[in-house]
């Protein structure tokens, strides 16, 4: 009896067993499906994204494009802002040499003004002179006659020099005999 009792237990501990597993498949299956259902509804979701992603490479692509082409643009304005500000650095470059130049010329004209001035006072001056050395000539040659001890056998290079006035005796003799 033990026997029977023993293959009854284990019979039904079998079935239980059996039992159990089938329960843990079935449930294992049920999940299995809620799977599968949920990754074809993630397959869904990810087409539909896919497709909408797709959808925005398009403009995202143009946008990209469009960016490029306004970089390159405000390159070439930086350039050209470039150039400008060159040309000006240039310009004032020029306007410097030209002011040195004018300031130069400026300068000698004055320069020359003033030596025209210094010339001007040296012909007043040498006039001047001239005046006072015809005045003393012109009394020389009145005191002349007066004075008897000049005689006309002097040498003509000597009578020549006291007309001219060039003589350094001549002065000497004038204010001695006076």
């Amino acid at each position: 009896m033990v026997m029977t009792w023993s293959a009854a237990v284990a019979a039904v501990a079998f079935v239980v067993l059996v039992a159990g597993i089938l329960l843990g498949m079935r449930s294992a299956l049920g999940r299995l499906k809620q799977m599968q259902s949920s990754a074809e509804a993630m397959q869904h979701d990810l087409q539909k994204v896919a497709s909408e992603l797709s959808g925005l490479v398009k403009p995202a692509e143009e946008t990209i494009r469009a960016a490029h082409r306004q970089l390159q643009s405000a390159n070439r304005l930086f350039e050209a802002a470039g150039q400008v500000g060159g040309a000006i650095a240039h310009t004032t470059s020029a306007v410097e040499r030209v002011t040195s130049i004018l300031s130069e010329s400026a300068e000698l004209h004055a320069k020359r003004s003033s030596t025209k001035r210094q010339v001007g006072e040296a012909f007043e001056w040498a006039e001047l002179g001239m005046a006072a050395w015809q005045l003393w000539q012109t009394n020389r040659k009145a005191a002349a006659p007066a004075d008897e001890h000049v005689t006309v056998s002097e040498s003509d290079s000597e009578s020549v020099s006291r007309d001219e006035g060039h003589s350094k005796n001549e002065r000497s003799d004038y204010y001695v005999n006076t």
